[in-house]
Protein backbone atom coordinates (compact mmCIF):
# COMPACT_ATOMS: atom_id res chain seq x y z
CA UNK A 1 0.00 0.00 0.00
CA UNK A 2 0.91 3.58 -0.59
CA UNK A 3 -0.06 6.88 0.78
CA UNK A 4 0.48 8.55 4.22
CA UNK A 5 -1.54 7.89 7.18
CA UNK A 6 -3.36 9.54 9.46
CA UNK A 7 -4.39 9.27 13.13
CA UNK A 8 -8.36 9.01 13.31
CA UNK A 9 -8.14 8.47 17.33
CA UNK A 10 -9.05 5.47 19.44
CA UNK A 11 -5.85 3.98 18.04
CA UNK A 12 -6.91 3.74 14.46
CA UNK A 13 -5.31 4.66 11.35
CA UNK A 14 -6.81 5.60 8.05
CA UNK A 15 -5.39 6.18 4.17
CA UNK A 16 -5.45 9.74 3.72
CA UNK A 17 -8.17 10.59 1.15
CA UNK A 18 -6.59 10.26 -2.14
CA UNK A 19 -4.22 8.08 -1.32
CA UNK A 20 -3.50 5.39 -4.52
CA UNK A 21 -3.70 1.87 -3.41
CA UNK A 22 -1.88 -1.20 -4.63
CA UNK A 23 -4.59 -3.31 -6.58
CA UNK A 24 -3.43 -6.63 -4.76
CA UNK A 25 -4.07 -10.17 -6.65
CA UNK A 26 -7.60 -10.57 -5.31
CA UNK A 27 -8.14 -7.81 -7.89
CA UNK A 28 -7.66 -10.09 -10.82
CA UNK A 29 -10.04 -13.46 -11.64
CA UNK A 30 -7.43 -16.20 -11.08
CA UNK A 31 -10.06 -19.28 -11.01
CA UNK A 32 -10.49 -20.69 -14.73
CA UNK A 33 -14.22 -22.44 -15.29
CA UNK A 34 -14.57 -25.19 -18.10
CA UNK A 35 -15.50 -22.79 -20.59
CA UNK A 36 -12.51 -20.54 -20.31
CA UNK A 37 -14.11 -17.94 -18.20
CA UNK A 38 -11.49 -16.74 -15.47
CA UNK A 39 -13.37 -15.86 -12.38
CA UNK A 40 -12.71 -15.03 -8.74
CA UNK A 41 -14.11 -18.03 -6.48
CA UNK A 42 -14.79 -21.17 -6.70
CA UNK A 43 -18.41 -20.72 -6.08
CA UNK A 44 -18.16 -18.25 -8.80
CA UNK A 45 -16.75 -20.92 -10.91
CA UNK A 46 -19.24 -23.02 -9.65
CA UNK A 47 -22.18 -20.51 -10.66
CA UNK A 48 -20.82 -20.21 -14.31
CA UNK A 49 -21.29 -24.00 -14.58
CA UNK A 50 -24.67 -23.83 -13.21
CA UNK A 51 -25.83 -21.15 -15.62
CA UNK A 52 -23.79 -23.14 -18.75
CA UNK A 53 -25.26 -26.08 -17.98
CA UNK A 54 -28.79 -24.61 -17.27
CA UNK A 55 -28.26 -22.49 -20.41
CA UNK A 56 -29.03 -19.61 -18.62
CA UNK A 57 -27.34 -16.48 -20.34
CA UNK A 58 -25.44 -14.62 -18.18
CA UNK A 59 -22.57 -11.84 -17.77
CA UNK A 60 -19.75 -12.24 -15.57
CA UNK A 61 -19.35 -8.79 -13.28
CA UNK A 62 -20.95 -6.06 -16.00
CA UNK A 63 -19.80 -2.68 -14.59
CA UNK A 64 -22.32 -0.71 -13.81
CA UNK A 65 -22.39 2.75 -12.05
CA UNK A 66 -24.64 3.68 -8.82
CA UNK A 67 -25.01 6.83 -7.13
CA UNK A 68 -21.18 7.99 -9.07
CA UNK A 69 -19.70 5.10 -7.71
CA UNK A 70 -18.49 2.43 -10.31
CA UNK A 71 -19.64 -1.51 -9.13
CA UNK A 72 -19.33 -5.19 -10.41
CA UNK A 73 -22.38 -7.26 -9.32
CA UNK A 74 -20.92 -11.07 -9.40
CA UNK A 75 -23.57 -11.81 -12.73
CA UNK A 76 -26.14 -10.38 -14.80
CA UNK A 77 -28.88 -12.42 -16.44
CA UNK A 78 -29.95 -10.30 -19.23
CA UNK A 79 -32.99 -11.97 -19.91
CA UNK A 80 -34.53 -11.61 -16.57
CA UNK A 81 -32.97 -7.76 -15.97
CA UNK A 82 -31.62 -10.00 -12.64
CA UNK A 83 -28.12 -8.60 -10.65
CA UNK A 84 -26.87 -11.75 -8.44
CA UNK A 85 -24.54 -11.02 -5.96
CA UNK A 86 -22.76 -14.32 -4.54
CA UNK A 87 -22.50 -13.37 0.03
CA UNK A 88 -19.65 -15.94 1.29
CA UNK A 89 -18.25 -13.98 4.16
CA UNK A 90 -21.67 -13.54 5.92
CA UNK A 91 -20.03 -14.52 9.49
CA UNK A 92 -17.72 -11.01 8.95
CA UNK A 93 -19.54 -8.05 10.39
CA UNK A 94 -18.20 -5.32 7.86
CA UNK A 95 -19.07 -7.61 4.61
CA UNK A 96 -22.99 -8.08 6.20
CA UNK A 97 -22.36 -4.34 6.29
CA UNK A 98 -20.98 -4.27 2.83
CA UNK A 99 -23.85 -6.59 1.57
CA UNK A 100 -26.71 -4.43 3.75
CA UNK A 101 -25.25 -1.06 1.88
CA UNK A 102 -25.26 -2.48 -1.30
CA UNK A 103 -29.40 -4.22 -1.02
CA UNK A 104 -30.13 -0.65 -0.59
CA UNK A 105 -28.42 0.75 -3.27
CA UNK A 106 -29.86 -1.46 -5.66
CA UNK A 107 -33.32 -0.99 -4.28
CA UNK A 108 -32.99 3.03 -4.18
CA UNK A 109 -32.09 2.76 -8.35
CA UNK A 110 -35.35 0.09 -8.59
CA UNK A 111 -32.65 -2.74 -9.44
CA UNK A 112 -33.91 -6.33 -9.70
CA UNK A 113 -31.06 -8.04 -7.41
CA UNK A 114 -31.01 -11.32 -6.08
CA UNK A 115 -28.47 -11.66 -2.81
CA UNK A 116 -27.48 -15.64 -2.82
CA UNK A 117 -26.23 -16.04 0.96
CA UNK A 118 -23.71 -19.57 0.84
CA UNK A 119 -21.43 -20.54 3.70
CA UNK A 120 -20.14 -24.11 1.86
CA UNK A 121 -22.64 -26.33 3.74
CA UNK A 122 -24.68 -28.15 1.14
CA UNK A 123 -25.24 -27.68 -2.58
CA UNK A 124 -24.57 -24.74 -4.34
CA UNK A 125 -26.42 -25.57 -7.59
CA UNK A 126 -29.38 -26.52 -5.51
CA UNK A 127 -29.06 -23.45 -3.75
CA UNK A 128 -29.18 -21.46 -7.24
CA UNK A 129 -32.07 -23.83 -8.32
CA UNK A 130 -34.15 -22.71 -5.54
CA UNK A 131 -33.29 -19.27 -5.05
CA UNK A 132 -33.55 -18.32 -8.89
CA UNK A 133 -37.16 -20.35 -9.49
CA UNK A 134 -38.15 -18.25 -6.74
CA UNK A 135 -37.45 -15.21 -8.82
CA UNK A 136 -39.28 -16.41 -11.92
CA UNK A 137 -36.01 -17.91 -13.71
CA UNK A 138 -36.72 -20.97 -15.89
CA UNK A 139 -35.29 -23.71 -16.52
Amino acid sequence: MTGHKRYTGIGKYSFLKGAKLARGSKSTPAVETDSGLMVRSKYEKDCVSFFEENKIEFQYEPLILLSGRQFRPDFFLPQYNLFIELCGYTHMPFYRDRIEKKRQLYAHHNLNALFIVYSGKGSLPELLYRELRAVGVNF
